[in-house]
């Protein structure tokens, strides 16, 4: 698809859209207004009634209920519609996002600033993570473990199942407004204890209520409505009706402090399993084509019963354990009823029937969350194509590639073809791009083993993993140099490649010694690679490394190039094929008056 043409869409479509949800959130937010106003006005024409009719008793108390109801009914509704504002505001928020991002306006998206691992295979080097990132261009995810399976599948380095990934980006891309509902509900999501906490909680709990409590609050309540009986009509002394009344509280008292502890865990877990009740609801509701989705949505039903029945269930259980709060419900609830126990009892048989499946409910909406992002990426380049898998003997080839975090009216695109057992020295001036040249083949490798669609007219490859050296930091910490850190980095990318295939990305390699012996190092260095059948590209100054391909026939020059015309510095930023003859670096001291 022609790129003005995708771009104009995508924007005709973000602005559309957003003008949709700022129009009905205004319209909520009126009502929410007027509710407010309504509410008052009940309560008030309630005092006013009830005053009016101050010297008949039955009028005043009728009066009452009726104000009390509409009150409690305006309460009620305008909680409704407060849910809908909130969700209609964060569709709007969502879509004004998107319009910036396909404007290339993201730096006020989180970075991902704690994912950073310098010791990882690729990332640090392709800065997956920080300002400016492809994280903080793709990410969307809105709950925790999402961002965490997010993180988890830019870095896993899997070459496995990738056209079932293309398959999930490919549905879920297509699906913008279920996506979107899906991120809107999750951003209302408030965590007050992580979510692993929580499955770990559930595995771990001791149940303490004695199965006799599955009847024995309704036989207590049974006896105590008998007593009352007894006491209204037959004039029984009220002495045993409190009696009976203590025993309950007696009975409740000696598991209080359990009763104590799972009310106050209740109250810090309640409101996220009934948030996430609806995003299960949601995913329950959805009818998914690819088949890795529609094994996700299995895992939502348990002896035919939804997750967010389930979920929901438990939510409310939870909530009940509240009542205890009430001085009203703590004496009566628990002194005829066994309340508190009763409803411990099937909190805890919840927990034994239900344990083992809840951390597989949460695993399935981190897992959405996660390729919510994808998909939306997916969304958002039409333009791009996603790769073609080739079991052949070639790792790489790519039609008009660029680097996909460079704004495509800026980009300039590169043809390359990388077959398998081979290397590229790829020479070049200061600034003519090689580096940004190495991290748009790395991305293409990371990216289309995700299953995401790179940025090219076309790609075919076969999925392979990624390794790089291209950005070593030495370690006070550690006690390490520049250069032994580096040594340590070119040791495990030898070491990787003993073990199976990895395409190899080298930018500049040795820079921590003197020229010579870099060059010498160097060349040996990468005879070393060629020797375990390493794939690849190495980024040098130094044009002596190039005599390595005149020893290997699978070792190729390339080079990118720049010009100085009427004393100024020309970029092309293309490959062509050779060793570079161009050097800059004392024409530009010059123009910086530096000598």
């Amino acid at each position: 698809m022609d790129f003005s043409c995708a771009m104009q869409k995508l924007l005709d479509f973000y602005t559309a859209t957003l003008n949709r949800y700022v129009l009905a959130s205004d319209t909520m937010q009126k009502r929410l207004k007027l509710l407010s106003v309504s509410r008052l006005m009940a309560f008030t024409a309630t005092v006013i009634v009830i005053y009016f009719f101050r010297n008949e008793v039955k009028w005043a108390i009728l009066s009452a209920f009726v104000g009390m109801g509409v009150f409690l009914f305006l309460i009620r509704y305008y909680e409704d519609v407060k849910i809908k504002y909130r969700l209609l505001h964060a569709l709007a928020k969502i879509n004004a996002t998107e319009l910036a991002v396909v404007q290339h306006d993201f730096a006020e998206l989180p970075p991902g600033d704690t994912h950073k691992d310098p010791e990882h295979h690729y990332s640090h080097d392709l800065d997956l993570f920080g300002q400016g990132s492809l994280f903080q261009y793709i990410n969307r995810t809105q709950l925790p473990e999402g961002e965490q399976l997010l993180v988890k599948k830019l870095t896993e380095n899997e070459v496995v199942d990738v056209p079932e990934k293309q398959k999930i980006i490919k549905e879920l891309a297509q699906k913008v407004e279920w996506r979107q509902h899906f991120s809107a509900q999750g951003a209302l999501i408030t965590q007050e204890t992580k979510i692993a906490d929580i499955v770990t909680w559930l595995h771990r709990y001791a149940p303490f209520v004695p199965g006799v409590m599955r009847y024995l609050p309704w036989l207590f309540l049974a006896i105590f409505v008998g007593l009352a009986a007894l006491v209204y009509w037959q004039g029984v002394a009220e002495s045993l009706l409190l009696f009976w009344l203590l025993l309950g509280l007696g009975v409740t008292a000696r598991y209080f402090r359990r009763i104590s502890q799972l009310a106050h865990k209740a109250d810090r877990i309640k409101a996220t399993f009934k948030q996430y009740s609806q995003l299960l609801r949601i995913l329950e509701e959805t009818n998914f084509e690819a088949p890795q989705l529609q094994s996700k949505k299995q895992q939502l039903s348990v002896a035919n019963k939804k997750a967010s029945q389930a979920i929901r269930q438990f939510s409310k259980l939870l909530n009940t354990m509240d009542y205890n709060n009430n001085i009203f419900y703590a004496i009566f609830g628990n002194g005829c009823f066994l309340g508190a126990l009763h409803t411990a009892y099937r909190i805890e048989r919840w927990i034994q029937q239900y344990k083992t499946h809840v951390g597989d409910w949460f695993e399935v909406i981190a897992f959405f969350d996660a390729y919510n992002s994808l998909g939306n990426f997916g969304f958002n380049h039409p333009h791009y194509s996603y790769p073609e898998i080739n079991e052949g003997d070639f790792v790489l080839s790519c039609t008009k590639a660029g680097h996909p975090l460079i704004p495509a009216k800026s980009s300039i695109r590169n043809d390359f073809t990388i077959s398998q057992e081979n290397f590229f020295i790829i020479t070049g001036s200061n600034m003519a791009g090689k580096s940004t040249f190495l991290r748009t083949v790395g991305l293409c490798v990371v990216m289309g083993n995700m299953g995401l669609p790179v940025c090219a007219e076309k790609c075919v490859y076969s999925p392979v993993k990624l390794v790089t050296s291209m950005r070593s930091v030495d370690s006070l910490y550690k006690g390490d140099s520049y250069f032994l850190s580096e040594l340590k980095r070119l040791k495990k990318v030898v070491q990787l490649l003993e073990q199976e295939p990895f395409f190899v990305l080298l930018d500049e390699i040795l820079k921590g010694t003197n020229s010579t012996d870099k060059a010498k190092g160097s060349r040996r260095f990468v005879e070393r690679l060629l020797r375990a059948n390493a794939t690849g590209l190495i980024a040098t100054h130094d044009l002596s490394l190039c005599d390595v391909a005149k020893a290997h026939a699978k070792v190729h020059n390339y080079h990118l190039d720049a010009t100085i015309r009427n004393d100024a510095l020309y970029f092309d930023y293309l490959l062509k094929k050779g060793v570079s003859k161009t050097m800059n670096a004392s024409f530009l001291l010059e123009q910086m008056d530096l000598v």
